[in-house]
């Protein structure tokens, strides 16, 4: 299967999470997943314009994976297999931050 079919069919299984696809100005992009083969992984999230009329990520979901020989859609099963996906033995969480947003100063003062 070519990544624009994968594409195709992960877009038909995101709106079917959710009811505000085109509302939120979902975007796919592809997920490199370095440790496995036979899958195409696709981020999904919903974005929203900035003060400058741009473009921007505003949140993130589990990311969509599309098995290259049947099709199937699912979403990643929550943190343990995102960190197999990813080829990792640990569990790494991040936060998303505003990149123009202004930092705030941590409790501690960092």
């Amino acid at each position: 299967m070519e990544e624009s079919e994968a594409r195709r069919l992960a877009e038909e299984f995101g709106r079917t999470l959710t009811d505000r696809w085109d509302e939120w100005a979902f975007k796919l992009g592809l997920w490199a997943t370095p440790a496995v083969t036979g899958i195409y992984g696709f981020t999904w999230y919903p974005t929203a314009k900035d003060e400058q009329g741009r473009q921007i990520r505003i949140g993130g979901n589990w990311p969509i994976l599309v098995d290259q020989d049947s099709g199937a859609c699912r979403v990643v099963h929550g943190p343990n297999e995102m960190a197999a996906l990813r080829g990792t033995s640990e569990v790494r969480t991040t936060r998303w931050r505003d990149a123009t947003a202004r930092r705030q100063p941590r409790p501690d003062g960092r």
